[in-house]
């Protein structure tokens, strides 16, 4: 929490700052560190892997006129360290963290751009009265912040900005609008009026003047360079991702990856035994009635062939885990994605043998994984009338080729995204919404992807890609990944998002992401005699995403009546539960069942009935909020 404006004042007790830190114990169990002073206070929780005993939070430069704290990990730390110590700068810890007060010394408002890591952060100069917050270039670590009256105050997750007292739980009907069509909602809105998520790759600068905004790194616009040969291609992809491993292998307790049996985390797993001297740990799981969709073989398959210590579990669709009040607890805010049930599953495995775990997340937004991808590069072969024609013509068919229809269609990249991601068609939007939802115009998703465009140029997929490492990836894969992890206090490392291997990605030109019907083309031709090629050449598998509506149909009687059903439903005030009714009854009929608009209302209800009173109940035992 910082001041904004005034005399220097005390601006939260400690019992609240303490209370606020608390809310995240999930976060770091084994500390809690604070820092007050007149117009600050700051508060962390620590899970200890660099520097165990003497990593304490927060660190002060050396005359404690700075003071910074971080929630994530710094993998360059050990390099500006030593550059920091030849200025002078004196250490008294191995921690990453420490290195924060200096760098700024160093480099002001300018430091998060040094970094190479995952991390939400803040840093105080009580010399000046100005504090700088940031988050990391792909938002792989969250941050939210508020301002209210004098202050500003920000936190890792929205349950501890609400346990402040400082926030009030009023709805933004726009992003609720634009969390049905797409399944999440995309930064800087969250689901709260007055409550911003930072964008990643962002800062906030807060000093007397209020508070700014500012952009330390832009994702890369498509630059593909050609005229490079296949295995130029290849041997490059693999010397940047096996760097990006081996940065992320920086730990002082043990560490493992999350096998899932697929291409992406296969390549990370053999790519990390390579530079480890004892077996690496592998950890997986599986759902024993997901029919052909279970990979938990494949992940045997790879683990064998790299002489890992493999760890699995096979769960149920049928059985709950994880009752949706809980999940709803760790996500923070609605998620329409089912994998987090498996990544909690498997975080909570992993969790009992390692504290930190590599993953393969990240390397179908960046090479082309997914369906949608398809669709976006044939739509590079039917430009303009062409293939709105063809896209006409196809409306007439079946869903799927409806969707890539409609993606012919699309005039704009937002226009193309929508068509390949929206859930919620127009006329579903307006038979369900009412009052203040009915009072919008429908277009609030289609505005939230528009304004990531930048004026990009360039091929389909390549636009595509583009905009989803800017939504989808932040605000629906990576928030779910975050909270999964953090929810059994396990730090998640992602080789494919690290910025540096995200801008050699933007080089590769969109021949070699998606060729013909083959995805990630250029990622399984280099993984070649690393990767079993059985795990190379099989069907892409979503994690999860493929049993969506078998767990909807087994869980259909249970969840959908308790929450979609309830007289009591809360979203009542602005959507319609006789049209909710209606949609629910058509499947279990046989009908069309709509059944990821089905998910999203499940799941936005389960928080607005559970996550917002919880959090009230939160924010009732919390101490006085300010000092006068």
């Amino acid at each position: 929490m910082i001041q904004v404006a005034g005399p220097p004042r005390d601006v939260i007790e400690p019992s609240l700052l303490d209370h606020m830190t608390d809310l995240m114990t999930h976060r770091g169990p084994n500390d809690r560190g604070t820092y007050q002073a007149p117009g600050v206070g700051l508060g962390v929780r620590r899970l200890s892997i660099v520097d165990v005993e003497g990593g304490h939070q927060p660190f002060a430069n050396e005359d404690a006129t700075v003071w910074a704290i971080q929630n994530g990990e710094l993998y360059n730390h050990v390099e500006l360290r030593k550059s920091l110590e030849g200025d002078g700068h004196v250490f008294r810890s191995r921690c990453d963290t420490e290195v924060l007060p200096h760098l700024y010394e160093r480099h002001g408002d300018d430091l998060a751009a040094r970094l190479r890591g995952k991390f939400g952060l803040a840093v105080w100069d009580g010399r000046r009265r100005r504090a700088v917050v940031a988050r990391d270039p792909l938002g792989v670590k969250p941050l939210y912040f508020a301002h209210r009256e004098d202050v500003v105050v920000f936190a890792s997750e929205l349950k501890s900005l609400l346990g402040s007292g400082f926030i009030e739980p009023e709805l933004d009907y726009e992003a609720i609008e634009t969390y049905l069509t797409l399944g999440y909602i995309p930064a800087p809105r969250s689901p709260l009026v007055g409550v911003s998520k930072l964008l990643p790759g962002h800062a906030l600068i807060v000093d007397g003047d209020g508070y700014r905004v500012e952009q330390y790194w832009r994702y890369p616009q498509p630059q593909p360079e050609h005229g490079r040969g296949m295995d130029e291609w290849s041997e490059e992809l693999l010397a940047e991702l096996d760097e990006s491993v081996r940065l992320r292998l920086m730990s002082d307790v043990p560490l493992g990856v999350m096998l899932s049996g697929g291409l992406d985390s296969s390549l990370v797993a053999a790519l990390m035994a390579q530079h480890l001297s004892e077996p690496v740990k592998t950890f997986s799981v599986g759902f024993r009635d997901a029919g052909e969709v279970n990979e938990l073989a494949d992940a045997r398959l790879v683990a064998e062939r790299i002489g890992a210590e493999h760890h699995e579990l096979e769960l149920s669709l049928g059985e709950q885990q994880v009752s949706l009040a809980d999940l709803a607890w760790w996500l923070d805010e609605p998620v329409s994605d089912l994998s987090a049930l498996g990544f909690l599953a498997l975080s909570e495995l992993a969790a009992q043998h390692v504290t930190v775990a590599l993953s393969g997340q990240g390397a179908d937004e960046l090479f082309g994984g997914y369906l949608k991808h398809q669709a976006a590069a044939l739509a590079r072969f039917a430009p303009g009338p062409v293939g709105r024609v063809a896209g006409t013509l196809g409306a007439l068919g079946p869903r799927r080729l409806r969707r890539t229809a409609s993606t012919l269609r699309a005039r704009t990249p937002a226009e193309r995204v929508l068509a390949m991601s929206g859930k919620l068609d127009e006329k579903l939007r307006r038979d369900l919404a009412r009052g203040p939802l009915a009072a919008l115009d429908g277009r609030s998703a289609l505005r939230a992807i528009a304004e990531k465009e930048r004026g990009v140029s360039a091929d389909p997929l390549a636009e595509t890609l583009y905009l989803d490492a800017q939504l989808a990836l932040p605000d629906d894969m990576l928030h779910y990944f975050d909270r999964a992890s953090m929810a059994h206090s396990l730090e998640v490392r992602v080789p494919f998002l690290d910025y540096k291997f995200v801008e050699f990605a933007a080089r590769v030109p969109s021949s070699l992401k998606v060729r013909g019907l083959t995805t990630k083309y250029l990622l399984k031709r280099a993984a070649r005699g690393i990767v079993p090629d059985e795990i190379i050449d099989k069907r892409k598998i979503g994690f999860f995403r493929d049993s969506v509506d078998l767990w909807i149909d087994r869980q259909v009687r249970g969840e959908v009546d308790d929450w979609l059903l309830s007289p009591t439903a809360k979203y009542a005030e602005f959507i319609d539960p006789v049209e909710v009714r209606k949609l629910v009854e058509r499947g279990r009929a046989g009908g069309p069942a709509a059944v990821h608009v089905i998910l999203a209302l499940l799941l936005l209800e389960v928080w607005l009935s559970s996550f917002l009173p919880r959090a009230a109940e939160a924010r009732s035992r919390a101490p006085a909020a300010a000092v006068a």
